[in-house]
């Protein structure tokens, strides 16, 4: 509630320039003989060196803080894109993981039956329920079609990379295409195919299925890229696979040209600023990882304009300040040198200046206390008593003390004391806390504290300077909750449910505990949104999140992934069969019927789960481990629980 700012940029530079109406006592300047014989130099001239001195000092701290809030924002946006990165390389593994699984499930079938399966039914009875997949096919040796999801003709695919790839190399991996216009669907797709081998080890053909290049940037739906964002998959062979681009796909792009395919030889995942190397001429940050097992890499960009609009705007904003601050520092310099110029009219000279320091004090825009020692509010200008409700004669009355909240008041004694203790007058910190208003309403501030002191260097009084940031601070903490947790759901999102599995291993790893992680996917839930509609899909969504949140404690964290996929971090397990205790409980509470439009409606779900250390030792084995036993759940039958891996004892 209460905390020092880190320099005199974040509350402003207004903050640092405190008017103090001392009535009690007059400042005369010496004569200008005086400081001549003191000294040698005229007072004029040194009037003018002081005040160049002050505007030189002002300007370079300013523009320094414009640097590094620049510097800050971008490290922000790059930390913010690297973690929509690697959900993005999760979101692109799985679905190279299902259409592995597909492949090698027919071409075990067609290896058992021959050219006697029938793709189209095994589609048509949903045995093959795979939707991204607009084609799957078995072409033999030749390069003719055996079998096919849908009607072909015929349809030769000797000339095609892929095929020839297989025929090629011998290796059991899948093979990820260019975008390629289909012979078949007449739409450009991308392949993607596993070799099928004789028992001989001789080439029997391929598996091919293809998939619209638009479902590998379908992730932006779930991420907020801007509306200038970049979202691209590439292959290491240099051609673009699909790309979104301010809300337009596209593909088949030659990438090597590009600093970031450049990069990914020597650097597998770094950022970068990229200055319009894309057709669209947009400044980027780009974050970029290549993929592991996959001969792929990902990319996501965000606008560097719309991440920098807010320092922008805050950069005029000090440009702003500073220039009236050195308007107002050459006027008063100004000012002194023609009352010094004038010893006849000093003292009408000094009565002018302290009319000045008033009308400043009463007209500021910032809100400006002087506070006794003991906490006891001296006096405030306008700005300050409409910023707390109170008239002048109401806050002479009160204290700091009593205008704070009961927990924050020991932090801000010992912050006063701390300030008369160290008795600089030109040291002013910043700190942000809140004010009661009169109206019971929450005031935050931010507060720069200067100690006034007599001639003996003893405090006479502080002097308060606050600005009313309680809008920013209502905005941040809207934008931190959006940026972390799912709109829907409320749950915490991908990006939340990563940083609390790191966390929660690291923690497992200094302290030898347990932990583990569950992958669930709602079976049947596609049927009740294409029935009911998506208002129907989203409150089934939502009751779901409350019955996961039920199945688990509160040190453990439920998240949605995406559509509806969910996912479970358990943090310091006694051991691993309380993971499959909990998979069972959520795969009991979540067959019970819930309740839509005053009906009933069922569902089941398939939960993966992967224990630390026993099934993985960092986040990206673990997940793709946990991903792996969901989908073996899945096509196991559904509304059952699957370990990536034998668990441990």
């Amino acid at each position: 509630m209460l905390r020092r700012g880190p320099g005199p940029g974040r509350g402003g530079w207004q903050s640092r320039w405190i008017f103090v109406d001392r009535p009690s006592r007059q400042y005369c300047f010496p004569e200008s003989s005086v400081l001549r014989k003191r000294t040698g130099i005229p007072l004029n001239l040194f009037i003018a060196l002081l005040c160049g001195l002050g505007v030189a000092g002002l300007w370079l701290v300013t523009l320094q803080r414009v640097v590094f809030e620049r510097e800050q924002s971008i490290a922000a946006a790059m930390k913010s894109n690297t973690h929509l990165a690697i959900a993005y390389e999760q979101q692109v593994f799985r679905t190279l993981k299902a259409a592995e699984q597909v492949a090698a499930f027919v071409r075990e079938q067609y290896l058992q039956k021959g050219p006697d399966i029938d793709l189209w039914r095994w589609v048509e009875r949903q045995t093959i329920r795979e939707s991204m997949f607009t084609i799957v096919s078995v072409v033999d040796e030749t390069g003719q079609i055996v079998s096919s999801s849908q009607p072909t003709g015929r349809v030769n695919y000797t000339d095609r990379e892929f095929f020839q790839a297989h025929r090629t190399a011998g290796e059991d991996v899948l093979f990820v295409s260019r975008p390629v216009l289909g012979r078949v669907s007449g739409r450009w797709q991308i392949p993607m195919s596993l070799r099928i081998s004789r028992p001989d080890g001789g080439f029997g053909g391929v598996v091919v299925m293809s998939v619209d290049p638009a479902n590998f940037t379908a992730f932006d739906r779930h991420a907020d890229l801007g509306g200038q964002g970049l979202l691209e998959l590439t292959g290491l062979d240099g051609a673009v696979r699909a790309r979104k681009l301010g809300g337009a796909d596209s593909f088949g792009m030659d990438a090597r040209s590009l600093a970031w395919f450049r990069l990914q030889p020597t650097s597998p995942e770094g950022e970068l600023i990229d200055h319009r190397s894309l057709e669209d001429g947009v400044e980027r940050i780009i974050s970029y990882r290549r993929m592991a097992g996959y001969p792929l890499m990902v990319v996501v960009g965000t606008a560097y304009a719309e991440e920098l609009a807010l320092v922008s705007q805050r950069r005029g904003s000090y440009l702003v300040m500073a220039g009236s601050a050195t308007a107002v520092l050459v006027l008063f310099a100004s000012l002194l040198m023609l009352v010094l110029a004038r010893q006849r009219t000093a003292a009408d000279a000094l009565r002018a200046s302290e009319a000045v320091f008033r009308a400043t004090f009463h007209q500021a825009a910032m809100g400006i206390a002087h506070i006794a020692p003991d906490g006891r509010i001296l006096g405030a200008n306008e700005k300050y008593c409409q910023m707390l409700g109170y008239d002048g004669d109401e806050l002479r009355e009160r204290s700091v003390f009593e205008l704070s909240d009961a927990d924050s008041q020991d932090e801000i004694r010992q912050f006063l004391a701390s300030r008369l203790a160290e008795h600089s007058p030109l040291a002013a910190p910043e700190i942000e806390k809140t004010y009661r208003r009169k109206d019971g309403s929450t005031l935050w501030v931010c507060e720069a504290l200067s100690v006034v002191t007599d001639a003996d260097g003893k405090a006479e009084f502080l002097v308060a300077v606050a600005q009313d940031i309680t809008a920013r601070k209502a905005l941040e903490a809207r934008l931190s909750h959006a940026a972390l947790h799912d709109g829907l759901t409320g749950l915490p999102n991908r990006v939340m449910f990563l940083d609390r599995l790191d966390r929660v291993l690291e923690s497992a790893r200094r302290h030898g505990d347990l932990a583990a992680v569950l992958y669930i996917d709602l079976d049947g839930f596609k049927a009740v949104n294409d029935s009911r509609g998506h208002a129907a899909g989203d409150a089934l969504l939502q009751q779901v999140a409350r019955r996961l949140e039920g199945c688990v404690r509160a040190e453990d964290t439920v998240a949605r992934l995406g559509g509806d996929e969910f996912g479970i971090v358990l943090a310091a397990l006694a051991r691993t069969q309380d993971c499959e205790a909990v998979g069972r409980k959520i795969i009991q509470a979540l067959a019970r019927p819930f309740l839509l439009d005053e009906s009933e409606v069922c569902i089941s779900a398939s939960v993966g789960a992967v224990a630390y250390p026993a099934h993985g030792e960092d986040t990206r084995s673990l997940l793709v481990n946990a991903d792996t036993a969901m989908y073996v759940a899945k096509h196991a039958g559904k509304n059952r629980f699957s370990w990536g891996g034998r668990p441990a004892a």
